[in-house]
């Protein structure tokens, strides 16, 4: 929370909402000021002052009683070159049905707008002009239009989209600091795509379904464990579980079969229609994080748990987030069986996004995990996640 509102709700003379504003608000002694000044005190999963899940402070005292954090939400914003960038969160429900519902590929709009408010300045900067260090920013516009070009090229499987990306993302991270290669290596990818150069190499490569799955469950675990995670996840968690015929008594491989048994007889046959629902997932996250480099400012920073900064970390996690929804699916189809419906893959992105990308300590956490099972590489995880036969 920042420090103008926290300093309204001390003043709120409401009188069945002002005392608890100043109650359930304290200064938080780690916050850098601005708009960590404060912090709501959390005592389940949902903020204290939603009410039938609707904000309470929003209906009684109106919008500019809300945080900057609150006010802004859903909309995400950043700088590239002085030019605002506009995304939206799919942690919010109607942001993801309007993003993930459309069967178009997703397009982006140029225009003249206002300028930016108060309420906005929760922003990540970027700029082209410093091209030094490990990342190659002076190419970011060119880098970024290859990676949403890549993951909008539908003669391919998201499944193969996403393994051409891991290996690009390799080496690019790897031509540090040789950034000028870095146009010579775009146009060597797009002859790559366009070649299906890679057909051949993928083919020969088995699914792993029950070393995929072992994966990500620890990846799921150590979330859940850790930290209180979103009802919404959970139900959909338990859709999965009941849906692998998860028990005590089933060993890895049992559970194993059942989840490729899953993808082939239920998710996939769905999903051969739908696969433009994972392709806007990712587009979309690439579009709101500045993929793969990330920004130079960095809109809210936390100094126990920074944002991934590499490009290969930043390449992990966003496979990562793809393969627990993936991952859940498969079993949430499992579960509905003929049933399973473009809302419950909304429900599972969703609440997936508010559970692991709303968390400052998973990104860690999950480089860690990555790191001690051996997947040191973006495209040996995404090759892990291969369920086609």
């Amino acid at each position: 929370m920042d420090k103008l509102t926290w300093e309204a709700w001390q003043s709120c003379e409401h009188a069945e909402l002002g005392p608890r504003l100043r109650e359930l608000v304290t200064i938080d002694p780690a916050g850098s000021g601005g708009d960590t000044f404060a912090r709501i005190a959390l005592t389940g999963a949902d903020c204290p002052f939603l009410t039938g899940g609707l904000c309470e402070i929003h209906a009684t005292l109106g919008e500019e009683h809300l945080s900057t954090v609150c006010a802004s939400y859903p909309r995400v914003a950043s700088i590239v070159d002085g030019v605002l960038q506009r995304s939206l969160a799919l942690s919010c429900p109607e942001a993801a049905r309007l993003m993930l519902l459309d069967p178009a590929p997703m397009e982006f709009d140029e225009e003249e707008g206002p300028q930016i408010q108060r309420r906005a300045l929760r922003i990540a900067r970027l700029t082209t002009a410093e091209d030094n260090g490990p990342k190659p920013y002076g190419y970011f516009h060119g880098i970024r239009a290859f990676v949403i070009w890549l993951l909008q090229y539908r003669a391919c499987s998201v499944w193969k989209r996403l393994v051409i990306l891991a290996s690009f993302c390799d080496r690019l991270h790897a031509l540090a600091p040789a950034h000028s290669q870095t146009p010579r290596l775009i146009e060597e990818y797009r002859a790559i795509v366009a070649g299906n150069l890679f057909d051949s190499v993928l083919a020969n490569l088995p699914p792993r379904p029950a070393l995929q799955l072992e994966l990500v469950l620890e990846l799921i675990v150590q979330r859940i464990g850790s930290d209180i995670a979103p009802a919404r996840f959970l139900e959909s968690y338990r859709e999965f579980m009941q849906g692998i015929e998860w028990t005590s008594q089933s060993s890895m491989d049992d559970i194993g079969a059942r989840y490729a048994n899953a993808f082939s007889s239920d998710y996939a046959p769905f999903m051969a229609g739908h696969e433009y629902m994972l392709e806007h997932l990712l587009v979309a996250c690439v579009h709101r994080t500045l993929f793969p480099l990330g920004p130079q400012e960095q809109a809210r920073e936390s100094a126990e748990n920074p944002p991934p900064e590499s490009i290969r970390d930043q390449c992990l996690m966003l496979l990562v987030h793809y393969a627990i929804i993936q991952t859940v699916l498969i079993g949430v189809a499992a579960f509905h069986k003929e049933a399973f419906a473009a809302e419950h893959v909304v429900k599972v992105v969703q609440s997936s996004t508010k559970a692991f990308d709303h968390s400052q300590s998973f990104p860690a956490a999950a480089l860690r995990l990555l790191a001690k099972k051996g997947v040191n590489n973006c495209a040996a995880l995404a090759l892990l996640l291969r369920m086609q036969v």
